[in-house]
């Protein structure tokens, strides 16, 4: 976000607002800006005063009620106003900000691709958000009493110039007020954006100690007090930035309050004096004496709306960063729309794909080049960090080539309607969710159409050698997963990674089948049975062109495969069948064999 907002951009965050506030509510829109005419109805009070001193000294009994009739009138309906409007802008609080945290949450959820989840500027973005909820939600609330203030201010110099012009002396006073504003901002923004990270560090650090994850490894090695203090110290320095910039605010508004005072002070004795002179009237000096204060009051609630509405216009900018980053990475990274293919006649093929993640100091992959063929099983091997996962997240396009093109049946990734291409592929990651619905659902999800097919669900698990999950559990299929649930269960790591393959399983005829890591919570030889089976049933789409693709470290299970790559910091150094490369006895055959060796 930039440092200093243009114009153009102050008014694109105020329109969104406003037009937010409009379309979410219109009839509560309408109420809160008629109750800006109390504010007007509230000034007059001075005037009405004055004329009921000015008849009280003078005897005069029609200023006398012509000013008490314009009190009663004016207070009634001022207040009036201010509640039928208060009521209103509560509600429409609520509802903008009830539809600003949709948003977000549909900005968040919906992109193609999962690289902004793991941008430090993206999250610091939601984490500042999140810091000052009611912001956008109260923001046409801040917005209508900004607009009241400065309305009311205007009156109230109009009607300080017209009772006496030496009132306007006093409203210069009020000129530090409006400039310290200018600081306040700047510290608030400061603020906002120091804490951000440590925000983030202490929500994870707190989630931790609340919920069940690690909750044994807390306990086991003693690390109650640890995280805990750590859970301090980011606490601190989240708050501490927002801490300091309110202590300067108060500081400051302290030196503008005394100065101000000290001004109105100097003009109202000045025209005590008038008045004990005779060339000033009881009811002018009445009248001072309540516009002093309204001055005082409009300098400083100006100065606070102000600083805060400059509070909600940068949250709004930075809703506005989150929206206009969706928008370009749906127009520059996924605006393809072409079909994707349901047969495949050639295969993936990668050329010179490099990718780095945002704020690495290297790539992750480095200029790879190969093609997977149409109808083959592919293996991917290396060493935890040579950048298996990152491949397989490219080819599904969850990121992004930084470099490189990837290419299905000859067409680039980036030209295919993504979704399309993702409904012709499954996949069980490493980093599978644990999604605490019934079996049933957990698994049928993997096809949502089928989500409640009670035969489809367990094909799909006896596919994926799962079928025994739901005989070990109380209520099989109907079984609710999660303990913090009324009548949940638990699972094992290796039921609950089940359960994820059984859900990759849903997808019939997939031209694309991804197992990354799919069985690191089981042992060695269940995986390399398993792997066999899986192996067996991708034969049976060969004719489709269907790929299977296995990402695994254990050089055990991959025997099968009709094409290995060896991948060691980014790069491929090997490919080929399992018998050319133990018979070219590189770094594969090495590690292949210590492998081997350790389950002997």
């Amino acid at each position: 976000m930039r440092a200093v907002p243009t114009m153009h951009e102050l008014w694109r965050r105020t329109l969104l607002l406003v037009t937010t506030a409009v379309r979410i509510s219109p009839g509560r829109s309408a109420l809160a800006v008629v109750e800006q005419l109390s504010m007007a109805l509230w000034l007059l009070d001075a005037v009405w005063l004055g004329v009921l001193v000015d008849g009280v000294v003078r005897h005069d009994a029609g200023h006398v009620w012509l000013g008490v009739l314009g009190l009663v009138a004016g207070v009634t309906l001022a207040e009036l106003l201010e509640i039928v409007g208060a009521t209103a802008r509560l509600g429409l609080s609520e509802a903008v900000g009830f539809e600003f945290d949709r948003q977000i949450a549909a900005l968040t959820s919906s992109l193609p691709g999962v690289e902004h989840l793991e941008r430090a500027d993206y999250l610091d973005q939601l984490q500042i958000l999140r810091d000052d909820r009611g912001a956008l939600g109260g923001a046409m609330n801040f917005l209508l009493n900004l607009g009241k203030n400065v309305a009311g201010s205007a009156v109230t110099l109009v009607t300080a110039a017209v009772v006496d012009p030496r009132l306007l002396l006093v409203a210069l006073a009020a000129l530090p007020a409006l400039v310290g504003s200018r600081y306040r901002q700047r510290w608030n923004k400061a603020g906002e954006d120091d804490s951000a990270e440590p925000g983030r560090l202490a929500r994870q650090l707190g989630e931790l100690t609340t919920s069940g994850q690690g909750a044994t490894e807390l306990r086991v090695f003693g690390l109650g007090e640890e995280v805990r203090r750590r859970l301090r110290r980011a606490t601190y320095a989240w708050r501490a930035p927002r801490q300091r910039a309110a202590v300067k605010a108060t500081w400051l508004s302290l030196a503008e309050s005394v100065f101000f005072l000290a001004a109105a002070g100097t003009v109202l004795v000045w025209m005590l004096a008038d008045v004990l002179g005779g060339s000033l009237s009881p009811g002018r000096l009445a009248t001072a004496v309540l516009l002093l204060e309204a001055l005082q009051s409009a300098a400083v609630s100006l100065a606070w709306m102000s600083s805060r509405a400059a509070d909600v216009l940068r949250a709004a900018g930075r809703f506005l960063w989150l929206r206009d980053y969706a928008e370009r990475v749906r127009r520059v990274d996924y605006a393809g729309d072409a079909a994707a293919p349901t047969v495949l006649q050639e295969g993936i093929e990668l050329d010179e794909v490099s990718f780095a993640y945002a704020g690495a100091e290297r790539p992750s992959l480095r200029s790879v080049s190969v093609r997977l063929p149409a109808g083959a099983i592919v293996a991917v091997v290396g060493e935890n960090g040579a950048g298996k996962s990152t491949l397989v997240k490219l080819i599904t396009g969850m990121y992004r080539p930084t470099s490189g093109t990837i290419r299905i049946d000859g067409t680039d990734l980036r030209e295919l309607d993504i979704e399309a291409w993702r409904e012709q592929g499954s996949a069980a990651f490493q980093d599978y969710a644990r999604f605490e619905f019934t079996v049933q659902h957990s698994v049928g999800i993997g096809r949502i159409t089928a989500i409640d097919d009670a035969d489809a669900v367990p094909a799909a698990l006896e596919a994926a050698a799962a079928g025994d999950v739901p005989d070990a559990l109380p209520h099989g299929l109907a079984t609710q997963l999660g303990t913090s649930w009324d009548g949940g269960v638990d699972l094992s790591g290796g039921q609950w990674q089940k359960v994820a393959l059984g859900r990759a399983m849903m997808r019939d005829r997939p031209l694309l089948m991804v197992f990354d890591e799919p069985t690191s919570a089981l042992d060695a030889p269940t995986e390399h049975a398993l792997f066999e089976r899986y192996a067996a049933a991708a034969r049976t789409g060969a004719a489709r062109g269907a790929i299977t693709l296995l990402i695994t470290h254990r050089f055990s299970t991959v025997r099968a495969a009709d094409l290995i790559l060896a991948l060691h910091a980014g790069r491929i150094t090997e490919f080929g069948t399992h018998e050319q490369l133990m018979a070219a006895r590189g770094g594969y055959a090495e590690l292949y064999s210590l492998q081997a060796a350790g389950y002997r």
